[in-house]
Parts: C-alpha cells; sequence; structure tokens
C-alpha cells in the first residue's frame, strides 16, 4: 500500500470516528414540537352550545386523568373526572343554578384536607359526609359556577397533552376532517427528550384544528438529547414512558339527566 492511499484510508477513519463521536454529542435532527406552532395552528376543543366529550392520559398503563363530560342546549351540565385516588362528579341544571358535586376520596392521607378545603370555601356548602371502608364522599353545593366551563377546561387538558410530539398532516379523502399522525424525533423542551413509537391519529373538524377525536401513543424518555444520554437513561432509570392519549368530541343533540345522588340531596326549591 503506497502512502498516499494509507494517508487516504487513515482520513477516512478519522472522519468515520468524528461522526461517530458527533452523532453521540448530538442527534442528526431535532422535530418540531406541535406546542411550538403559532397559537392558531395549534390543536384546540371546538365550541359548541350541545355536545358530549370524553378522553384520558393514561401513562405506562395507569390513568392520569379520564372524564366524561356533556353539556345540553337546554341547560343541563354533567363532568366526570378521576384522577386515581379523586374521583370528582358535577351537575348543573341550567346555567345559574346551583352545582352539585360529589367528591369520592380515597387516598385516606387527602380525606381531612379535602373536608377542610370544602369547608374553608364559602362559596361551597357541605351537604353530606359518608364514609365507608376504604373511601369517603362529601358531597357538596356551590352557587357561582359554571360546569360548562369546567367541561370544555377539563378536555382542553387532555387535548394539549397532545402538544408534545410534532405531526404529519395527512389529506382525508372525505374532506370532513383533517388527519395528523405523530413523528418520532428528538425534542427540545424544558429538558431535550426522545420519541419513539409514536403511532395513531388526531382527526380535526374539516380544514379546522378543532379536535374531533384522538387515540395516539408514543414511548418517551425524558433527558435525552443525545444518543450517548438516551442508551444512559436508559440503563440508569425506568425509561421510556409509555403515554396514551385518547380524546372524542361529539357535538349535537344531547340530554344531560339528572344522576341519582343528586335527587337525594336536593329540594324542589334548589334549582330556581
Amino acid at each position: 500500500m503506497d502512502r498516499r492511499t494509507a494517508r487516504l484510508l487513515n482520513g477516512a477513519l478519522a472522519l468515520c470516528c468524528l461522526v461517530l463521536v458527533l452523532a453521540a454529542v448530538y442527534p442528526v435532527t431535532t422535530a418540531k414540537s406541535h406546542a411550538k406552532q403559532p397559537t392558531d395552528k395549534r390543536f384546540t376543543v371546538p365550541e359548541s352550545d350541545d355536545y358530549r366529550t370524553t378522553g384520558a392520559i393514561v401513562a405506562d398503563s395507569e390513568t392520569a386523568l379520564e372524564f366524561e363530560g356533556a353539556v345540553a342546549a337546554d341547560g343541563g351540565r354533567y363532568l366526570f373526572v378521576d384522577e386515581g385516588d379523586i374521583r370528582t362528579e358535577q351537575f348543573q341544571a341550567s346555567p345559574g343554578a346551583p352545582v352539585y358535586s360529589r367528591i369520592v376520596v380515597e387516598d385516606a392521607s387527602s380525606t381531612d384536607r379535602q373536608g377542610e378545603q370544602i369547608q374553608s370555601d364559602t362559596d361551597r356548602e357541605l351537604l353530606r359526609v359518608n364514609q365507608t371502608e376504604g373511601a369517603v364522599t362529601f358531597i357538596v353545593k356551590q352557587e357561582s359556577e359554571n360546569v360548562a366551563d369546567e367541561v370544555s377546561g377539563t378536555a382542553s387538558v387532555v387535548v394539549r397533552s397532545l402538544y408534545v410530539v410534532e405531526y404529519q398532516r395527512d389529506a382525508d379523502p372525505s374532506q370532513e376532517a383533517t388527519v395528523y399522525k405523530p413523528k418520532n424525533g428528538w425534542y427540545d423542551g424544558r429538558e431535550p427528550y426522545h420519541i419513539t413509537g409514536a403511532r395513531g391519529q388526531v382527526r380535526t373538524v374539516g380544514d379546522t384544528t378543532d379536535v374531533r377525536s384522538a387515540a395516539v401513543t408514543w414511548d418517551q424518555t425524558e433527558s435525552a438529547g443525545t444518543y450517548a444520554e438516551l442508551v444512559l437513561v436508559r440503563l440508569t432509570a425506568d425509561a421510556p414512558t409509555t403515554y396514551d392519549i385518547s380524546v372524542e368530541f361529539e357535538s349535537g343533540e344531547t340530554t344531560v339527566r339528572r344522576p341519582a345522588w343528586v335527587t337525594e340531596v336536593k329540594t324542589g326549591s334548589e334549582d330556581r
């Protein structure tokens, strides 16, 4: 082998080593999360006077948030929220009517704090406390609140959880919806993170960003901005975390029925 060929081979080997080192320090490309889109380009909850909606955020098969809500054009509102140790139901017969809440607390360490918060709130009246093995139930009446705002606000929490990743927009032949599919990649946030296994889709109303439905899953590794960090985090921590995000929004004629537990505590004059 002549000297010129040897120098070329050595140079090529050095370049390969440099590329490998840089790959361990810097990812090849960085994706742009949906949160970095302009405000008018981000997913949002549709506006409607008559609708039902459900949704959930699940991390490693553990439900962090699950909800069901309904707002009827004739005024009825209902919201159920499950946060694991605390489950809350709210019912309002019409705008301006009293709001009845049933709060079930299964975490014994939170029971006293929950009761103190209710009793210290001058806008809420504690109507009943039921204690069973493993849970305490508070029945509460409140005068100044619009449950419709609570329903859309809770749906927005789930919709905003979709902002973590970037999406590829696909055409829908029916033109009744726009389809967005999540993308794998390296992302910059407060700390860098890596997304793999991204699948599912978000469907919006027509050509808008109003979310009609979403069922999206991805694996997320935190504090991983490079390949070296990715390997280290996965060796030393319980990573990645698998997230399952789902939401449904159905607009149209809706009926909200009074729950049985509300009928048991209200009197005929309380909704006037």
